[in-house]
Formats: C-alpha cells, sequence, structure tokens
C-alpha cells in the first residue's frame, strides 16, 4: 500500500505580520517547512510527498528546502490555488492513488506533528473513510450574535480538529469532486468528506502539534521543539 502527503505550503501568513509567509521562518536551524518535511522523511508510513506552494516560491522550496535538506519523498511540487481547498485537490490531483491508497493531509506550519500520531489517523482509515486528530476544549464555549451571547454550547461534544488527516484517497477524491460541483468550501478536507456522506472517526490530538499562526505560536514551538527533540 502506497501512502501519500500532500503538504500545504501556499498561504501568505498575514495574520503573522510578516513580509515571508510564514512556513519559511526560522524555527531554530531551519525553516518551519523543513521541519514538517523531515517529519515526513522520516517516517516510514508515507511514501512519497506533495508540497503544494504558491509558484512564487517554488524555485526558493525546490532549492533551499528539499535540494538542501535532501528530502528525497519529495516528488511533486504543485502550484497552489486561490483557497486551501483549491491547492490541497490540485495536489490531490499530482498524486498516481490506487485503490489502497490512504492520502495524508497536512498543514506545513505544524511542524512538530510525532510518528505515532501520523500511524494512529493512518490506522483509522482502515475502518472509516478518515480520521482526524482532535483536542479536547478546555475553556466554555459560547455562541453569541453581535456583541450578545446566545447560548452555552456543550463542549463534551466538541472537539478543535488538527492535522495530519488522513483518508482512503478514492474517497478523498470523491468528496472533492463532489464539492467542486456544488462549490461547497470547507474549513478542512474532513468536512468535504463529511458532506459526501463519508464516515470520519477521530483520534486524541497533541498540544505540540500547535499551528504557527501568531509569533508568540512561533515561541511556543521553539519550547516545545526543545523538550521533544
Amino acid at each position: 500500500m502506497a501512502n501519500f502527503a500532500i503538504v500545504v505550503a501556499a498561504g501568505q501568513g498575514t495574520r503573522f505580520g510578516s513580509e515571508m509567509p510564514k512556513q519559511f521562518l526560522m524555527l531554530r536551524d531551519r525553516p518551519i517547512l523543513a521541519h514538517t518535511l523531515q517529519r515526513f522523511e522520516s517516517a516510514a508510513a508515507i511514501a512519497q510527498v506533495a508540497i503544494v506552494a504558491a509558484q512564487a516560491w517554488s524555485s526558493y522550496i525546490s532549492r533551499e528546502i528539499v535540494a538542501r535538506f535532501q528530502f528525497k519523498k519529495c516528488r511533486e511540487l504543485v502550484a497552489g490555488g486561490e483557497r486551501r481547498q483549491d491547492s490541497v485537490w490540485a495536489g490531490l490531483q499530482a498524486l498516481k492513488l490506487s485503490s489502497t491508497s490512504i492520502v495524508v493531509v497536512h498543514d506545513a506550519v505544524r511542524p512538530l506533528f510525532s510518528h505515532a500520531l501520523l500511524e494512529k489517523v493512518i490506522a483509522g482509515c482502515e475502518k472509516f473513510d478518515g480520521c482526524i486528530p482532535a483536542l479536547a476544549l478546555r475553556d466554555t464555549v459560547k455562541q453569541i450574535s453581535g456583541s450578545e451571547v446566545v447560548g452555552t454550547l456543550d463542549r463534551e461534544t466538541l472537539r478543535l480538529a488538527q492535522t495530519p488527516q488522513a483518508f482512503r484517497g478514492k474517497v478523498l477524491q470523491r468528496a472533492f469532486a463532489q464539492a467542486q460541483q456544488e462549490q461547497f468550501y470547507g474549513t478542512d478536507e474532513a468536512a468535504l468528506v463529511e458532506k459526501s456522506g463519508g464516515r470520519i472517526c477521530w483520534v486524541e490530538g497533541e498540544e505540540s502539534n500547535l499551528k504557527i499562526t501568531m509569533p508568540e505560536d512561533l515561541k511556543i514551538a521553539e519550547v516545545f521543539l526543545q523538550e521533544i527533540a
């Protein structure tokens, strides 16, 4: 069975406030994207990695990240689309999937996921169409309308989704095709599979698997990296 990974690195990182997209900022001794790719490079569960990135950064990624750090599994570098969903679809189309292939979709700016977590979400696809890591909410969750609080949600039934998310490849392809036909955009790939009738399970995520979105997240990642190194 050939398992593939799509690493989404096409974002511009406007919320971070940096001139350079955040996936190229330095985390200790190398760019964030390099840390993420290293996790897949050393993962026995993954055979091939497709990187989806903005066209303007393609040569930089090829030269300064893939070639410099000798990532052998990165065989596809695909131009990203207008939105995340468009970018993942472009990456998915570049892969040669078999009927049993598993596809893992991961945010480039989550550089600290463990191999154990990766293996868990892949294993979840044995009985379900997809599997995601997720964390419990620590705080009370309020529903609002403008400046008014209109309700309190039961946080016991809610989870915060992370990546890597794993899916049966052919199921994910069909879900994307249906979403494109219906012009539906979801905030993650699991939402597309759910909408198409697929079944998704979840496993416990990792606190260290944070998404680097704001400058303070980079500082937190530095601490986590020191602990797990």
